[in-house]
């Protein structure tokens, strides 16, 4: 019997052994001999996008019995980067994989496999997921090759592949902004906190790519950031003009959509105005994975460093006797003024959510009543018109009329004890909020304003405050004494 290891290692190498005078015919036949030791004598061929026929690629599909789709690129050889160097840097594709698998996105097509025979990217085609990468065909064939072979596939194999914990996944983004974050501190000659705002605004934009929520702009927003990073990529360390778009895409993130946390910061806009500066850095942040943008994934980013913040970040939201009690008494009278404190120094950032989430679930319990109220009170026999409807909408609580946005003005105070807190928290609330008004199906014109959710924690909280919610104000006035 064939020893089909040696078999796939031999052959790998002896098609590099020969690349300077190879054919596209051979390279062919290489790749039908290699998909042979793998069992797959007739694989599907498809045709080549522009990117990918850019590259050279020759394009086959591998197809299970249970309809499991894996579109396989095989390149000329030296066409990629190895894969070991790529995730030293903290990075998810080399700029040959990024095409590939963007042109790639379709539900039909559950993994891509990128390989030059000899390095070898293997990559979640839903998520981006970088699942394996072998910078050599020995690794390959222990590493990726038995997952691939069909009656392997047949099985399930690549359902079973491990997948990276989110820790390393959030440490690998924490790496990799450290890395810039220094960048821009002895390039740009910012403080740490302008320069971490740079990557904060990053995070906002790819998490946005995920969520269809701007009104006006729907997906022109991230047809302007694709359209930077191609312009940094093909003008590498020359004058290309993609620091000033940069810095107007952020300007008008601010100006067209208020959201905090791309208010103009003059210093950042001078750093990020350079292309050298904006540039290099464009076109490393086009090769992190969008896995690497989920808020539990950048929330546990942060879990390093001081051990209280590292607790912070870690914390699950306890049960609040009193906060409870106070939302359930709400009524349609009062839940305009209602307001939940919550204190990040003592409950965490999850608490954010946690709490925010409560808040605007009495507003829809409430606005539910409120509509069945008015439902049980109009004339049985009459049929409402236009007019009539909206002078008993009038009446409607502002609360249950915009109840992101007024738990964000009214429903829900933050007090932070340092600048770290504050900006973690004002990006964990910034992305939940994009997440809710996907989650709800609502566009916006803007995002709610944070200005009066965020409060400086005083040195000695009362006691009102701990509980978290809101005291009378003779009560207040009482606690301050």
């Amino acid at each position: 019997m064939k020893n089909t290891t040696t078999d796939i290692v031999r052959l790998c190498e002896s098609w590099w052994d020969k690349l300077a005078v190879a054919t596209r015919l051979e390279q062919q036949t290489f790749i039908r001999r290699l998909l042979a030791l793998l069992g797959w004598e007739q694989p599907i061929p498809f045709s080549p996008q522009p990117g990918a026929e850019q590259l050279g690629a020759v394009p086959w599909l591998l197809r299970a019995e249970d309809q499991t789709t894996v579109a396989a690129y095989f390149l000329p050889p030296g066409t990629l980067e190895p894969p070991s160097a790529v995730m030293e840097r903290g990075l998810d594709f080399c700029w040959a994989t990024r095409t590939l698998c963007a042109e790639t996105r379709s539900p039909g097509i559950h993994y891509v496999l990128v390989t030059d025979l000899y390095r070898t990217y293997l990559y979640d085609a839903r998520t981006d997921e970088l699942l394996a990468g072998t910078d050599d065909p020995r690794a390959f064939d222990a590493e990726i090759a038995p997952a691939l072979r069909r009656e392997c596939m047949d099985q399930g194999a690549l359902q079973d592949l491990r997948r990276q914990p989110r820790s390393a996944v959030a440490r690998r983004l924490r790496e990799w902004s450290q890395r810039w974050t220094d960048t821009f501190v002895l390039r740009g000659r910012v403080l740490d906190e302008t320069a971490a705002l740079a990557l904060e605004r990053l995070y906002v934009v790819r998490y946005l790519a995920e969520h269809d929520i701007l009104r006006r702009t729907r997906w022109r927003l991230q047809k302007r950031f694709e359209d930077l990073i191609v312009l940094a990529e093909n003008t590498p360390g020359r004058e290309s003009g993609c620091g000033a778009r940069l810095v107007r895409l952020f300007h008008d993130m601010w100006l067209d959509w208020r959201i905090d946390l791309f208010a103009p910061v003059p210093e950042l806009d001078a750093m990020l105005g350079r292309d050298d500066v904006a540039g290099p850095w464009l076109r490393e942040a086009a090769l992190l994975a969008q896995n690497k943008f989920t808020i539990p994934t950048i929330l546990e980013s942060f879990n390093h460093g001081d051990p209280a913040e590292k607790m912070r970040v870690r914390m699950v939201p306890e049960e609040n006797e009193e906060r409870d009690s106070y939302l359930a008494v709400q009524t349609l009278d009062t839940v305009d003024g209602a307001r939940i404190e919550i204190d990040l120094a003592e409950e965490g950032y999850r608490a954010v959510f946690h709490w925010f989430d409560r808040v605007v679930a009495l507003y829809d319990r409430l606005n539910l009543d409120f509509d069945h109220h008015a439902r049980s009170a109009a004339p049985k026999t009459v049929e409402l018109d236009l007019f009539e409807w909206s002078e008993i909408d009038a009446r409607r609580p502002a609360a249950c009329t915009n109840r992101l946005a007024h738990a964000c003005a009214h429903g829900i105070g933050i007090y932070h004890a340092d600048a770290r807190q504050y900006r973690t928290a004002r990006l964990l609330l910034t992305l939940h909020l994009i997440s809710a008004y996907s989650g709800r199906h609502e566009s916006v014109d803007r995002l709610p304003g944070l200005d009066t959710v965020f409060m400086r924690r005083p040195a000695a909280m009362s006691a009102g405050r701990v509980m978290g919610v809101r005291r009378m104000p003779q009560q207040a006035d009482a606690d301050s004494h």
